[in-house]
C-alpha cells in the first residue's frame, strides 16, 4: 500500500517577511553586539552605523528601539559604584577556596 503524501499551503495566511538581512544588515548587528560588550568599535564602523541606519528602515528601527530601551534602562537603574575593597574581598575569597 504505497500512498504519496499530498501538502497544502494556507495561501491566505498573512506572511511575515523578514527584513532584509543582508551583509549590511549583519554588519549593523555585529557593530551593536561589540557597543553592547563594551568592546571599542573603529571610526569606520561608527559611520557606517549612522549611514547604514538612516538609509534602512528595518536597522534603523532596531536601532530606535535599542536608544529607547538604553534610556529606559538609564532612568530606571541606578548606578552604584564599586566599592573601593571589592578587588580586596574577591582576592581573599578566591585565596581562602584555593587553600
Amino acid at each position: 500500500m504505497n500512498q504519496a503524501a499530498t501538502t497544502q499551503t494556507n495561501t491566505s495566511a498573512p506572511v511575515a517577511t523578514p527584513p532584509d538581512n543582508g551583509p549590511d544588515c549583519e554588519r549593523v548587528n555585529t557593530v551593536l553586539d561589540q557597543l553592547i560588550e563594551g568592546q571599542p568599535v573603529t571610526a569606520e564602523d561608527e559611520d557606517f552605523l549612522y549611514d547604514h541606519g538612516t538609509d534602512c528602515s528595518p536597522c534603523f528601527d532596531d536601532i530606535e528601539k535599542q536608544h529607547i530601551f538604553i534610556g529606559f534602562l538609564n532612568q530606571r537603574v541606578s548606578r552604584r559604584p564599586i566599592p573601593a575593597r571589592l578587588p580586596e574581598a574577591i582576592l581573599a575569597r578566591v585565596g581562602a577556596v584555593m587553600a
